[in-house]
């Protein structure tokens, strides 16, 4: 509303630039101002209207350019999409991990376990697809789309993206940290970046949804879910406090 009114404000100085040569026009009796005057404020209110909806959609497209974007590196770092992470993918780490000697959990617990998170991570992956060709045909439509559309994208990626997280990344790193993770230990490297990237995907959302939210818009949240689980973490605070406890 603010934004359409600064418009509007704009329209009517635009229009009072003429202002003295009608003025002298009504003196001198050509033409009326009660004629004049609903004319002025029209034109004003639809030179508003028209700046205002220039405004929307240049922002509508800049807002969603930047969504697409993390989208794709979503897909790219989780989905394989355009080359794909390879090993680096979380949930890779399913089919190497071994529970033969764990004591937290059996081979039959760990395997349904597996099962479920798949099922849980295909699940999120038609979501994903569904999710981006939604940003990319609002992208195509960009001069007719409407603020409650661009919400409800922004508003469909943080719960993508914190579901995804929760249930699947997580879960993944929970069951694997109850195996051998000796038998891991090639796939720590990879872990690691994928982790580092995934900070870096987070932190680029979390300044685009603190951007959107200085501009107005009404989204849920600012801030998407972080990775808050790391077996290998645990693994060497267990081995630090070991070596420091007493013999």
């Amino acid at each position: 509303m603010k934004a359409f009114i600064a418009s509007f404000v704009k329209g009517q100085v635009l229009l009072l630039a003429p202002q003295p040569i009608l003025l002298l026009l009504i003196i001198l009796n050509k033409v009326s101002l009660y004629y004049c005057a609903p004319v002025i404020v029209s034109l004003a209110v639809l030179w508003g209207w028209f700046d205002y909806s220039g405004k929307v959609q240049r922002r509508g497209a800049s807002v969603l350019k930047k969504l697409e974007r993390l989208v794709d590196d979503f897909g790219w770092l989780n989905f394989q999409e355009g080359g794909g992470a390879g090993n680096e993918m979380v949930v890779s780490l399913l089919d190497k991990a071994s529970f033969g000697s764990s004591t937290s959990t059996t081979p039959q617990l760990a395997t349904a376990t597996t099962e479920k998170i798949k099922e849980v991570y295909f699940t999120l992956e038609l979501w994903y697809f569904s999710m981006r060709q939604k940003v990319r045909l609002l992208l195509r439509k960009a001069a007719s789309m409407i603020e409650y559309d661009l919400l409800e994208v922004v508003n469909e990626f943080i719960e993508f993206y914190g579901e995804f997280i929760e249930k699947v990344a997580e879960e993944t790193l929970r069951l694997v940290a109850k195996g051998d993770l000796t038998s891991l230990e090639s796939e720590r490297e990879s872990f690691s970046t994928f982790k580092t990237r995934l900070a870096e995907l987070r932190g680029r959302a979390n300044a685009f949804l603190q951007s959107l939210r200085d501009d107005g818009l009404p989204i849920s949240e600012t801030k998407v879910r972080a990775l808050e689980v790391d077996p290998w973490f645990k693994t060497g605070t267990e081995i630090s406090e070991t070596k420091q406890s007493p013999q």
